[in-house]
């Protein structure tokens, strides 16, 4: 795409629903707002960070470099946000540049995913049910949820984080990603490793484990556990 073509694109967008505000466009850093709209769920692709803030007026803003934030993508698809930065042939998730910083403000929340090696933070969530994953090598954080349900995938080798109370929780790692549920208080689990992943979780009523590989599954509490395994890796309940 040429540089005209791409600018007349951006154009396009911006007279839409895109960037509504900016302050210093042009060279150092600067600060963009967003108009997004109903949404409920924030996906982020890239290596870009996003903090998620629940509980108030829908509102996303991003600081950083200009000419990262010129290429930044915000979009709502079917009631989900998503953040990254697209070229003619696909998502760019890479970039050595310094990576910006995303502040979205949503009043609830019902699922968080990263792709690529960005970090998201969730400061809290509440809501009936609660689907977190991750793809690749960035991290994901749950301050405190309060949910029947959750469920936490890991494809890669990014860690996840979650702190809080779910009736059921269900944890799947496929790679070398771990996801740490101590904090978070949960009636029943299922918990499923491919590979070198480890889980620690806390619950208090039956938990089904399945191991294949070398991961290893440490569930605290008065658990009554199922284990099935093939490989290394160990369960410790109790």
């Amino acid at each position: 795409m040429s540089r005209v073509t791409f600018v007349a694109a951006a154009a396009a967008l911006l007279a839409g629903c895109g960037v509504v505000h900016a302050e210093n466009h042009d060279g150092g850093s600067g600060s963009r707002s967003f108009d997004a709209r109903g949404f409920d769920r924030v996906s982020l692709r890239g290596s870009d960070n996003v903090v998620v803030r629940v509980g108030g007026a829908e509102s996303v803003t991003a600081t950083g470099p200009n000419d990262m934030l010129d290429k930044l993508e915000v979009k709502v698809v079917d009631g989900e946000l998503r953040i990254g930065r697209e070229k003619h042939w696909g998502w760019n998730w890479s970039s050595n540049r310094e990576p910006t910083l995303i502040t979205v403000t949503v009043p609830r929340l019902r699922g968080a995913s990263i792709a690529g090696s960005g970090d998201m933070k969730v400061d809290n969530v509440q809501a009936a049910s609660f689907q977190g994953s991750v793809a690749g090598s960035g991290n994901l954080t749950i301050g405190a949820l309060q949910a029947d349900s959750a469920s936490l995938d890991v494809a890669g080798s990014g860690d996840t984080s979650i702190a809080g109370v779910a009736k059921s929780i269900d944890v799947s790692i496929a790679g070398s990603g771990n996801v740490d549920a101590r904090g978070l208080k949960s009636e029943r689990a299922k918990i499923s490793i491919a590979g070198s992943g480890d889980v620690r979780a806390a619950v208090s009523g039956e938990a089904d484990v399945s191991i294949i590989g070398s991961g290893d599954v440490d569930i605290a509490g008065n658990p009554r556990c199922r284990v099935s395994k093939m490989g290394s890796g160990d369960v410790r309940c109790g």
